[in-house]
């Protein structure tokens, strides 16, 4: 069950960077036809984001409260994983062969923390 929590935090907290990225896009977007930042800022986007990374945080509270912090803390660096994998879908962004290789050492050392 811990581990469910692990992932749905991450998950939670990836979904909360791809929506404010697409907030981030739209405002730069609206600002440049002239509307104000205030405006340009109350997009879904960035409402979903923020929704996104609340619902991240609650459950990383409930993460803590059922695990050692230091196998816990560790783990959230799938974030990094899932971030630049949904970068290259949502964003079409090219990910070179050495953050490919930073990928699999990030699982790599979960694996091993996770073991412990």
């Amino acid at each position: 069950m811990e581990y469910l929590l692990v992932v749905l935090s991450v998950t939670m907290t990836t979904l909360g960077q791809i929506f404010q990225k697409l907030g981030a896009v739209r405002i730069k977007e609206e600002m440049s036809a002239g509307k104000s930042i205030v405006a340009a800022a109350a997009n879904i986007h960035i409402i979903m984001g923020i929704g996104a990374l609340g619902a991240g945080a609650f459950l990383w509270l409930m993460v803590l409260s059922r695990m050692e912090l230091s196998l816990a803390y560790p783990m959230m660096s799938l974030g990094y994983v899932l971030v630049t994998i949904a970068s290259k879908y949502f964003f079409k962004e090219e990910i070179p062969m050495h953050r490919y290789i930073g990928i699999a050492t990030i699982i790599l050392g979960i694996v091993l923390i996770s073991r412990s």
